[in-house]
């Protein structure tokens, strides 16, 4: 019993003098080797054309083709605990880049549209821009926050549609299809 006792206190203080070695416990290491980050990032999203009644995949590798752009969006986030248990929702800002949404539209053949539709992983309920916000400089299709992160919450597609012009609702940041009307 002693022997198990005194293997077991070793075992501690190896574990102990390692993570004070690294910083970091086990469980730290184990979450960052889970973490996305943009070299891994490969993204692709299927874009329905109403007026064709196509729907084609438009890629991180056509994106790639464009100067990247960028934008300031504002978007509700809950933060911490307004008292009453439940979390404050409060307006953050960030830089978003990526591909020009207008680009996206040349790349696809298409010369005009009244408004897009966004689907979001995670929401039952869809995005919708209209003509002036698809057409905007400030519209993005993007997959860089803040110069050097993937958008926040963007999995599983790690890919974002926002605008500076439509304001604090209108970001989508897990995006599952687009569609194009007319």
């Amino acid at each position: 019993m002693k022997r198990a006792v005194s293997l077991l206190c070793a075992m501690i203080m190896i574990f102990a003098l390692l993570a004070s070695c690294t910083g970091k416990t086990p469980d730290v290491i184990e979450s960052e080797a889970k973490m996305v980050t943009l070299d891994d990032v490969n993204w692709s999203i299927p874009i329905t054309i109403e007026a064709t009644g196509e729907t084609v995949t438009y890629t991180m590798e056509q994106a790639l083709k464009h100067d990247r752009a960028k934008t300031y969006i504002s978007a509700y986030q809950l933060i911490g605990d307004n008292g009453a248990g439940n979390n404050a929702p409060q307006v953050a800002t960030f830089i978003l880049e990526g591909v020009l949404f207008k680009d996206v539209l040349a790349d696809l053949g298409v010369t005009e549209c009244s408004s897009v539709t966004v689907t979001h992983n995670a929401l039952s309920t869809p995005f919708e821009y209209d003509h002036d916000i698809v057409w905007s400089d400030n519209t993005i299709v993007g997959w860089i926050q803040n110069k050097n992160q993937i958008v926040e919450d963007s999995g599983p597609t790690y890919v974002a549609f926002g605008s500076k012009d439509a304001g604090v609702h209108d970001f989508c940041h897990s995006i599952k299809e687009i569609i194009i009307h007319p």
